[in-house]
């Protein structure tokens, strides 16, 4: 097993749950990637390296804080993406 960010999987199932609420932000590749960024720079990560820390980390994910925390960022994320996308326009993705 190698290192993983638990908190990126708790970030992007947060933003694919919510995107269908925003249908005037682009969900292309760069812009989804830029919202995730901004999203973890506002979140603490959850790193594991071993079988039991990644069951410590899942265990984590589930918890309604650390969901509620991650929506707040996301939310902001998508936010800021939308006022200001970086994304070529001719690979703009509207979900």
């Amino acid at each position: 097993m190698g290192l993983k960010n638990y908190t990126e999987e708790v970030a992007v199932e947060v933003l694919n749950e919510i995107k269908g609420m925003h249908p005037n932000c682009c969900f292309c590749e760069k812009c989804t990637q830029d919202i995730i960024a901004i999203a973890l720079t506002r979140l603490k990560g959850k790193y594991a390296v071993t079988r039991e820390g990644e069951i410590f980390a899942r265990v984590e994910q589930s918890d309604r804080q650390v969901r509620a925390d991650a929506l707040l960022a996301v939310m902001e994320g998508i936010e800021k993406v939308s006022k200001r996308p970086k994304h070529d326009p001719d690979k703009i993705k509207l979900d």
